[in-house]
């Protein structure tokens, strides 16, 4: 009696749910836009040939190392990779960083990065957005931690790689629960 009850149960259970596939199966496709990347289809990301701008005077070369990092010699090497818009600056609200990066670190790039400019990326006379990845390292050069930098420098080249030669949204995707960059509200 008790495996009739059971059976009976497990058949209107597996019912519940084909029909809830076959509704679903009905209903129009839906994504869920990122709030962070507007406009996906308008991004490549294949940034070969994409050059910065030299007309623009940088304050410094990259992120400033956090003073007590530097003073206590912790090493560190984010990856991040960003949209760069059709006027050639980062939009701020698309930095992910791709591994493991301490606040301080992670607010030392998000504090650089709208300084940051390049040559619109032109393909067939047509702006378009594109994403880069890039590596920022922070180490002193008494002893420069080089398997970290090393390290980091692999996952920039092999994640620009995947984002080059996947679908846009896939990349996307992977990026878009990643800590970020918080643009500042006006």
């Amino acid at each position: 009696m008790r495996c009739v009850r059971s059976v009976q149960r497990d058949l209107s259970i597996a019912g519940l749910v084909a029909s809830a596939f076959l509704v679903a199966a009905r209903l129009p496709a839906q994504t869920v836009a990122s709030s962070r990347f507007h406009d996906p289809d308008g991004i490549t990301a294949d940034p070969t040939g994409l050059r910065r701008d030299t007309s623009v005077k940088m304050p410094r070369p990259g992120p400033r190392y956090p003073q007590e990092h530097e003073a206590r010699g912790i090493h560190a090497a984010a990856v991040v990779a960003y949209i760069i818009d059709t006027t050639g600056r980062i939009e701020l609200e698309t930095v992910s960083f791709l591994n493991r990066s301490a606040p301080e670190i992670i607010d030392a790039v998000c504090a650089f990065l709208p300084t940051k400019r390049f040559e619109p990326f032109v393909v067939a006379d047509q702006k378009w957005r594109v994403l880069l990845v890039e590596m920022y390292g922070f180490t002193t050069w008494r002893d420069p931690d080089t398997t970290m930098l090393n390290a980091a420098k692999s996952l920039e080249k092999r994640s620009q790689e995947e984002f080059a030669t996947s679908p846009i949204s896939k990349a996307v995707a992977r990026l878009d629960p990643l800590p970020h960059c918080r643009p500042e509200k006006q």
